[in-house]
C-alpha cells in the first residue's frame, strides 16, 4: 500500500481480461493496457472458466459450468471431482490462498484413483464414509441463488484440513516441542500444516523430509515471536514513501540552540548502489544475485530556534537492507554528491516486541517494536533509540531518538513520523 502510496505502483481500475507475455489488458471503457508486466502479485476478478474450456461439452455440461464468478462449477468433496467423471480431479479449483489445502486435494485425489474411483467399493472406510456424507455439491447449488456472497464459500483452511484428514485417515501429529503462548488467551500455538498429517508407513526418507518441514516451521514461529527476526525487513518494506517530521532538539551547548523541526521525510526506493560496500556488491554481481534495494532518505522542512531565529533544513541517508544478513543500516550521504552513500551511520539491532505496553502516543491496535543504534563520531558518542510501530503489516508510526555526548556535542534528538 505504501507504493501505491508513493507512487511506485500505479494503480488500474478494472477487471483483468488477459496476460500475453509481459502485456495485460484490464476491462477499462477504454481497454487499458499495461505493458512490460513485472510480476502478477494478485489478479482479482480472474475468470477460471477459460481454464477449462478446452474440455469436451459433454464434460463441461456434467460439471454444470456457471458463469457464477464464485461457484463457477459443481465439485464433490471440497473442490476436488464429480462422482459422474471418476477420471477427472480437480486441484487448486478452490478460492482461497492456502497451499496446505491443494496439497490434501492432491492426496485425496491420489487415494481415489488408486483405490478404483469415487464410485468403487474398495475405498478405505474413513474415505467411503467422507464421500456417502458429503453435501459440497448441494451447497454449491445453493449458494448460487443465494444473494449474500460469501468470500470463503468451501470453507475455512482449519476446518478444511481436518475434513481431508478425516477422510484420508489421517491423524494430526503434535508439535515436535514446546510452541510460543499466544494472547489473549495463552494458547499454544497450533499451526496446521500437510507436514502435521503424515501418511502411514513413510519411507525413512520421507519421514525424514516430513521432520525437516515440521521443524523449519517451528522454528520460524519461535523467530517470528521471540526475536527481532524478520523485523528489519518488516521495517524497510514500509518505510517507502513520504512522512510528516515533528522533531524536538534539546540543546546543553550554547552554540546550539534548542529548538522544534517541522518538516516531512521521503524514502526513495532504488536499486542498492556499491559506495561504501564494494566487495559485498562485487561478489552478488559476480554469482548473478541481485545486488538489493535500498531508499534515498531525504528530510526537509524548517528549523525553529527557541531563541525565534528560524531556516530551512535538509538532511540525507541511505537506508540499506541486507537480505542475506537481515540487517538493516543507515549510511552518511556524501555532501558533495548527495545521492551517494558515504559511509556507514550505524547498523539497527532490534528487539523483542513488548505486547502489553505500546508506545506512549500510538494509536489503538499498534504494536511497538523497539530497536537500538549507537555511533562513535571522533570522540562525540551517538546513543539511539528507535520504536516503530505496527498495525497488521504496516508502520503506522515510528520514532527516532538521539542522546549525543562529547566534547563538542551535548544534545538530544526526539522525532516522530507519521504518515
Amino acid at each position: 500500500m505504501e507504493f501505491v502510496r508513493s507512487g511506485l505502483i500505479s494503480v488500474s481500475r478494472g477487471k483483468f481480461e488477459y496476460l500475453s507475455g509481459r502485456d495485460a489488458r484490464i476491462s477499462t471503457p477504454e481497454h487499458e493496457q499495461i505493458k512490460d508486466v513485472a510480476a502478477v502479485v494478485l489478479a482479482v476478478g480472474f475468470d477460471p472458466l477459460p481454464s477449462i474450456a478446452y474440455l469436451p461439452p459433454p464434460v463441461l455440461a456434467t460439471l454444470a459450468v456457471s458463469n457464477n464468478p464464485i461457484n463457477p462449477i459443481l465439485l464433490a468433496f471440497h473442490g476436488t471431482h464429480h462422482p459422474a467423471i471418476p477420471t477427472l480431479g480437480f486441484v487448486g479449483f478452490y478460492r482461497s490462498p492456502y497451499w496446505g489445502v491443494m496439497e490434501m486435494q492432491a492426496r485425496l485425489i491420489t487415494a481415489l484413483w488408486h483405490n478404483g474411483g469415487p464410485a468403487s467399493t474398495h475405498l478405505p472406510p474413513s474415505l467411503a464414509s467422507a464421500l456417502s456424507k458429503d453435501t459440497s455439491m448441494l451447497r454449491t447449488v445453493s449458494l448460487r441463488t443465494d444473494p449474500r456472497v460469501s468470500q470463503f464459500p468451501m470453507g475455512d483452511y482449519v476446518w478444511l484440513m481436518s475434513e481431508f484428514a478425516t477422510a484420508l485417515g489421517l491423524e494430526r501429529s503434535p508439535p515436535l516441542g514446546k510452541m510460543p503462548m499466544l494472547p489473549p488467551r495463552g494458547d499454544e500455538m497450533d499451526i496446521l500444516t500437510p507436514a502435521r498429517y503424515p501418511s502411514k508407513n513413510l519411507t525413512e526418507e520421507q519421514q525424514s523430509e516430513v521432520l525437516k518441514s515440521l521443524r523449519q516451521t517451528e522454528r520460524t514461529a519461535w523467530s517470528g515471536l521471540s526475536s527481532g527476526k524478520f523485523m528489519a525487513k518488516a521495517v524497510f518494506r514500509s518505510l517507502a514513501g513520504k512522512w510528516k517530521l515533528e522533531r524536538d532538539l534539546v540543546s546543553k551547548l550554547p552554540s546550539h540552540p534548542s529548538g522544534h523541526f517541522s518538516g516531512t521525510a521521503q524514502f526513495l526506493l532504488r536499486e542498492a548502489t556499491k559506495e561504501g560496500r564494494e566487495a559485498e556488491y562485487n561478489f552478488l554481481k559476480g554469482i548473478g544475485e541481485h545486488q538489493g534495494y535500498e531508499y534515498l532518505y531525504i528530510e526537509t522542512g524548517e528549523f525553529r530556534a527557541e531563541n525565534g531565529f528560524t531556516f530551512q533544513a535538509s538532511r540525507r541517508y541511505v537506508w540499506r537492507y541486507d537480505e542475506r544478513t537481515d540487517k538493516l543500516s543507515v549510511w552518511f550521504a556524501k555532501v558533495d554528491f548527495p545521492k551517494m552513500a558515504d559511509y556507514l551511520f550505524h547498523d539497527i539491532k532490534f528487539k523483542v516486541a513488548d505486547e502489553e505496553k505500546n508506545v506512549e502516543g500510538t494509536g489503538t491496535g499498534t504494536v511497538g517494536w523497539c530497536a537500538r543504534a549507537d555511533h562513535l563520531c571522533e570522540q562525540d558518542f551517538y546513543d539511539v533509540d528507535y520504536s516503530f510501530n505496527f498495525r497488521a503489516v504496516n508502520l503506522r508510526d515510528w520514532r527516532l531518538a538521539y542522546a549525543v555526548k562529547g566534547p563538542q556535542k551535548d544534545y538530544t534528538i526526539d522525532g516522530w513520523y507519521e504518515r
